[in-house]
């Protein structure tokens, strides 16, 4: 769909084709649409000015020196699943504050069992909800956080610049202190060679033990192993994953069978109108591509995001 005359070539569906076709269309494309960018795809057009992913990672994409250091504008969809995502972060939250898979195995038994609850489930007014990483999605989860009355700290790389429904940001080098407030740890950063690694050993230790860890982001971002054996030894309490090392999340993984994790199939960007909101962004972002205008949501390819 071109919205006026454009001399060039705009290239959208390329994932049913097969290599053949996909170089032969590569080779004379300017605009590309693609929901899963890979390196061989964008050197496979040499004169590509403008690519788009309707998706928020590009550690993917960015893994390729070349492709870094290539002209072309790239941009993402963040934004566009910001409020399902955070959506999905308050759903852990409320699971565990409210014991729910204890009380779901009871209800499998077809067992009336409140044993105990008074001791483990929990209110979330005054609970402190850490973010690592406050951009379009961290902004979503705090808003929804401050509405169950709890406070919401975050680290951010510029933590002097003004943010919504946060109560007190912290500089990346001050991630400890985070670790040590927050009762539930909320990972959104971006997956860069600096973030990379950025939770183990070192840093569970820091959290309380009564903490909830979530990563909705990316699962290079946490030790995976180590995350086990904290979970499996009490260093913290729980776990909410939607994102993991490896992708589908391998059957031998212990992480399957751990009482204390709630994992969901990297499906917190999934909602009904996903496609639709996607192509309607993406259609006036070509509007603006047409026109000579600046695009929204340009990656910064050497920064990662």
């Amino acid at each position: 769909m071109l919205l006026k005359p454009f001399e060039g070539r705009f290239v959208n569906g390329l994932e049913d084709a097969n290599e053949q076709q996909k170089n032969q269309v590569l080779a004379g494309t300017d605009v590309l649409y693609v929901r899963h960018p890979r390196p061989e795809i964008i050197k496979a057009a040499p004169h590509l000015k403008w690519a788009h992913q309707p998706w928020v990672g590009v550690n993917m994409l960015l893994v390729d020196q070349e492709v870094v250091n290539s002209p072309f504008i790239l941009t993402n969809g963040a934004g566009i699943i910001a409020a399902p995502v955070a959506d999905l972060v308050l759903a852990y939250i409320l699971s565990f504050a409210r014991q729910m898979p204890y009380q779901w195995e009871a209800q499998k038994r077809r067992e009336w069992d409140r044993r105990g609850l008074e001791n483990i489930s929990d209110e979330l007014a005054g609970k402190i909800c850490g973010v690592i990483g406050y951009g379009k999605i961290g902004t979503e989860i705090g808003k929804r956080a401050q509405a169950f009355g709890m406070r919401v700290i975050a680290t951010r790389t510029h933590p002097e610049r003004p943010a919504q429904y946060l109560d007190q940001a912290f500089s990346n080098d001050q991630l400890p202190e985070l670790l040590a407030q927050s009762d539930y740890v909320v990972v959104t950063a971006p997956s860069t060679p600096a973030t990379r690694g950025l939770l183990g050993k070192a840093e569970f230790e820091q959290m309380k033990k009564s903490a909830i860890l979530i990563n909705i982001a990316r699962g290079q971002l946490i030790k995976e192993q180590e995350l086990v054996e904290a979970l499996q030894n009490g260093t913290i309490a729980g776990a909410g994953l939607d994102v993991f090392e490896k992708e589908p999340l391998p059957s031998t993984s212990p992480l399957w069978d751990l009482p204390n994790v709630l994992l969901t199939p990297h499906s917190g960007g999934i909602f009904q109108k996903l496609d639709v909101n996607s192509f309607k962004f993406f259609y006036e972002q070509l509007e603006r591509f047409l026109k000579g205008e600046e695009l929204q949501n340009i990656v910064d390819k050497k920064a990662g995001y």
